[in-house]
């Protein structure tokens, strides 16, 4: 076996993980297709493998790969259901591009200014192709402003808004404050949006930055508006270090998306996200898509993330399924600690830790083993939520609120 195919990380991947990253890429270097064909032909569990391209959303790129690479070796089984998944993908995404279309056009005549992000327009901007990424639903910024004005659009396009108790528990905690919206008798699903938020979590997208820099995009025959791939890649990197990044299609979102624009005005980005407060969540999603997909960086880009050696060695933990054994991974539910071990200043770090021990999460008193200020945080929460209960009993209702709007519950 050439050394290139052999796994070489601390934390090991399973076999069958190796694969699925090897083959989760639109461009695969000729060495990488001998390892592909290599490993194709060795003893692997393929309904596993199958089942990670579903849960990581990668099968039309899994498809892609082996039937052109290494169709010889793939099961005939596993072939066809591959082929089966990614037709079903493509015909789904061609439905919902047809209807992000339709909306964005209303959107426009009724004065909404509206931004596709991720989805569809993700697809072209960063894959080229609207079959290779997959997506189930719209997901539309617009400005909190405009929230009524977009709700009356979608109702009159035959949308009827889901309520918090049609939604699944974990769906409603996703992306925080957003509003779903389901079209009668039909597929789509639209999503608006103007903060990624959940209960320990805000990152707010509709900033006047964004919409004074976003682009047109030629999508579908017609011209949409779309994020600049500045700001979209900052997006993506806070999406995916919010979720842990659970899946790996959120890594290759980052790599084809600088593949497809390897010039990107890096001080920009870099200045974005420092004043968004996002800079390590950046450096995490360029860590992990270099690392895993080998995305092309600048050198420059590539030495400032080498000075940080936590996203380093955070990022060799996520996605959490694919690892040999997944109990050395950082899963989503875990996220929240990641959260704080990504947060760009000792000062937000703390204060964050602060909130999560008024919060009384059980994250702090019973951290990972991971976490390297599990010692400290778990001191601290001993300190503070003894106290918070007492406060809690003897301070009045009104001097709480107080307290609260002072020291904020999310950071």
């Amino acid at each position: 076996m050439i050394k290139i195919c052999h796994a070489t990380e601390a934390v090991p991947l399973l076999p069958e993980s190796e694969l699925l990253v090897w083959c989760a890429r639109t461009v695969v270097p000729n060495k990488l297709k001998a390892c592909i064909r290599q490993r194709a032909q060795e003893s692997l569990d393929w309904p596993v493998l199958l089942n990670m391209a579903r849960s990581h959303g990668v099968v039309p790129l899994l498809y892609r790969n082996l039937s052109t690479i290494a169709s010889d070796f793939v099961p005939t089984e596993a072939l066809i259901r591959l082929r089966q998944l990614t037709q079903a993908s493509a015909l789904l995404n061609q439905s919902l591009a047809q209807e992000l279309v339709v909306l964005c056009k209303a959107f426009t005549a009724g004065g909404v200014p509206v931004i596709p992000i991720k989805g569809a327009t993700l697809a072209v901007l960063a894959y080229g192709d609207l079959s290779l990424r997959d997506f189930t639903d719209l997901d539309l910024l617009i400005p909190e402003a405009s929230i009524v004005e977009a709700q009356n659009i979608l109702l009159v396009h035959g949308y009827e808004r889901k309520t918090s108790a049609e939604e699944p528990s974990e769906r409603n905690q996703e992306e925080g404050p957003h509003h779903v919206y389901i079209k009668k008798r039909g597929l789509s699903r639209v999503d608006l949006q103007w903060v990624m938020a959940d209960r320990h979590f805000a990152f707010r997208l509709d900033r006047s930055e964004v919409w004074r820099r976003r682009i047109p995009v030629a999508f579908e025959n017609h011209t949409i508006e779309g994020l600049a791939p500045e700001d979209l890649l900052i997006v993506l990197c806070v999406h995916g270090s919010k979720h842990a990044w659970e899946h790996l299609k959120w890594v290759c979102d980052v790599a084809e998306l600088l593949h497809a624009h390897p010039v990107l005005d890096w001080k920009q980005c870099f200045a974005s996200a420092s004043d968004w407060r996002c800079r390590r969540m950046l450096s995490m999603g360029l860590f992990l898509a270099h690392r895993l997909l080998d995305a092309p960086l600048p050198q420059i880009v590539l030495e400032r993330l080498k000075e940080d050696s936590d996203v380093q060695s955070l990022s060799r933990r996520m996605p959490a399924s694919l690892l040999a054994n997944s109990q050395d991974g950082i899963s989503e539910e875990q996220a929240t600690v990641l959260y704080f071990a990504l947060k760009d200043s000792w000062w937000e770090r703390w204060c964050f830790g602060l909130m999560l021990c008024r919060a009384h999460s059980h994250l702090a008193t019973t951290p990972p083993p991971w976490f390297r200020w599990r010692t400290s945080l778990r001191r601290l929460a001993n300190i503070i939520i003894p106290a918070h209960r007492v406060l809690k009993f003897l301070l009045s209702p009104a001097i709480r609120s107080a307290v609260n709007r002072w020291v904020p519950h999310v950071g």
